[in-house]
């Protein structure tokens, strides 16, 4: 009788032990039966009364439970399991479990100090397999709190060991090649990854695949500029992703962007950015909206890069603000705690330290106050320095912006010009106007993505533009246009001049008998003075403002001069005369070098 039924519970416990061993073979694989699994196990476990065999099936299923983010049901189970007396080897499993609940809690100093109580109980018990689990995942945490050389050290120390399992090993084969990737240490994280890649796909772990294929393409993009080997693992990478359960697929779309950029393949950067937006969200939102703004300004359209520099702004000062709410409240609820702790210490000392006591919770105090007013202080000057970039950052897309905005200006009565000389069959006066034009337009496309340019080339676009205007007008008009020769290497921004130019001839010389517009560069001590002047009728006013709104087109060129004065300090000094004999205009550059 005894016998039989000692076989019988035997018999029951290889049925526990091995549906244990099937729950935890489908953990990265297929959560559902894991959990199937482990809820068969504990119902066999329960049949045979045995302590150590129930705590063995519920610490599994408290490990689906953590695979499943159901922290509170897991840890529910393994808190109520450390009331009860177990075996060093099972007792450390507990700590382990506990430790991995903290760790994707992203606890990670509490979650460590526990996995290494777990180590030491797991030592005693000479419990290889939970010992490399052990390691493996201090090694980890170590990363994640940047301690690269002890996570190094922790993880090499265990990768040999883990032969026998091999998704152990491929767990910590992916952790090493992150570190190795985080310490430049290329080589052997391509080893690494290589090796990890062959164990993923020889046990069809696809989710693991996925970040395997990412990490390469980032390293081939970024590291060995391979761009169409990066292309390739990126999109390997979303592929299998879209294969598991985990469909926000942000930062892989992102990823392959970026290499994209990289390629100056911008449209199609754009098409992998419009997928990776909707579900993004924290800094990953503001690196997409980043590279919105790369791919448009690689598209010379500034008015859409514009706009996504303002939401990426928006973004990082809504994710700062966060940030210093947070860091304030972690101090405060310190302080507030240290207080409190204090206090209490006061109440239990004897009398004759409460004097020294009271004085030590005085300096703490004051010590405090200190900390807190400090780091507002240096929160405030960072906010500060990151505004001001950000302020220079959309400055330089505006200054953009504004010079494609100038350049339509002049073409359209060129074109027209030109259909008419041909229809007259002028053809040397169509090819002089074609030369001029041409010069212009080269002038235009090449310069248009400069912020400055020689006094040289503007004056040649400048000449270019007014033999060009010749056209439309008599024969009682005359344009002079000169420069000295020892200013010509120096920089101005290109196209400021024209409007000037354009308003003396439409404005101050048009309908008038023997009309004269004329253009000179000079050199001017520190600094580069153009003249354009016309002997037109003027304008009365008395507002030099209102003399610039008449003569300078728009406020495209104010706004022009203000940015340049943001991005490069750059100042430019303008004066605008009118009277009855004509108007001047007088611009002052800054001397500029290459």
């Amino acid at each position: 009788m005894y016998l039989t039924s000692l076989k019988g519970q035997n018999t029951v416990s290889e049925k526990v032990e091995n549906n244990i061993k099937t729950s935890k073979n489908f953990l990265l694989k297929n959560l559902d039966s894991a959990f199937f699994y482990s809820e068969k196990a504990l119902s066999f476990a329960k049949e045979t009364n045995l302590d150590t065999l129930i705590t063995k099936a519920q610490i599994q299923k408290s490990s689906v439970y953590i695979f499943r983010n159901e922290f509170n049901k897991a840890d529910s189970i393994l808190t109520s399991l450390l009331s009860k007396s177990s075996p060093l080897h099972i007792e450390g499993q507990i700590w382990h479990n506990l430790a991995t609940v903290l760790y994707r809690k992203r606890d990670l100093e509490q979650a460590l100090k526990l996995y290494v109580k777990a180590a030491s109980l797991t030592e005693k018990s000479q419990q290889q397999q939970l010992l490399l689990n052990t390691y493996s995942n201090i090694g980890v945490i170590n990363a994640q709190l940047k301690n690269y050389e002890k996570a190094q050290d922790y993880l090499e120390k265990v990768v040999d060991l883990a032969e026998k399992n091999e998704l152990l090993k491929l767990q910590i084969l992916s952790n090493l090649a992150n570190i190795y990737r985080e310490n430049k240490k290329y080589t052997k994280f391509k080893k690494a990854s290589l090796e990890a890649e062959s164990l993923a796909i020889k046990h069809h772990i696809n989710g693991v695949l996925g970040v395997i294929y990412s990490n390469l393409s980032l390293y081939y993009t970024d590291v060995e500029n391979n761009y169409n080997k990066g292309l390739f693992y990126g999109k390997q990478s979303l592929d299998l992703k879209k294969k598991t359960t985990n469909k926000n697929l942000s930062l892989t779309y992102n990823n392959i962007a970026h290499t994209y950029l990289l390629k100056k393949e911008y449209q199609k950067a754009i098409t992998y950015l419009d997928s990776a937006l909707p579900k993004s969200n924290g800094v990953l939102k503001s690196y997409i909206y980043n590279n919105y703004k790369k791919a448009y300004t690689g598209l010379k359209n500034y008015k859409k890069a514009l706009d996504f520099s303002e939401l990426k702004d928006q973004t990082k000062d809504s994710l700062t603000k966060k940030k210093e709410k947070e860091k304030i409240t972690e101090i405060t609820e310190k302080y507030e705690s240290d207080k409190k702790e204090q206090q209490i210490n006061l109440l239990n000392t004897k009398n004759e330290l409460q004097e020294s006591k009271i004085k030590n919770q005085n300096n703490l105090l004051i010590g405090g106050i200190v900390t807190i007013f400090l780091l507002g202080t240096l929160l405030f000057l960072w906010f500060k320095n990151e505004k001001t970039k950000q302020s220079l950052q959309k400055a330089f897309l505006q200054n953009k912006l504004l010079q494609t905005q100038l350049n339509p200006h002049f073409l359209f009565h060129s074109l027209n010009n030109i259909q008419s000389y041909i229809y007259k069959n002028q053809k040397e006066t169509s090819l002089n106007y074609l030369s001029n034009y041409s010069k212009l337009m080269r002038s235009m496309f090449e310069n248009t993505s400069k912020d400055f340019i020689t006094v040289r080339e503007d004056f040649d676009a400048m000449q270019a533009y007014l033999n060009l205007q010749k056209s439309n007008f008599q024969n009682n008009v005359a344009f002079s246009i000169e420069s000295s020769d020892e200013i010509s290497e120096y920089l101005i921004p290109p196209m400021l001049i024209q409007p000037f130019i354009e308003n003396a001839l439409q404005h101050g010389i048009k309908d008038i008998e023997n009309g004269l517009v004329s253009v000179s560069y000079h050199n001017n001590n520190d600094f580069i003075r153009v003249i354009v002047s016309d002997n037109g009728k003027g304008v009365k006013s008395k507002s030099n403002n209102q003399l610039l709104e008449r003569y300078s087109s728009s406020d495209v060129i104010e706004e022009r001069i203000k940015n340049l004065s943001k991005t490069h300090n750059y100042f430019i000094q303008k004066e605008i005369k009118s009277n009855s004999s004509g108007t001047t205009v007088s611009l002052l550059f800054p001397k500029k070098s290459y």
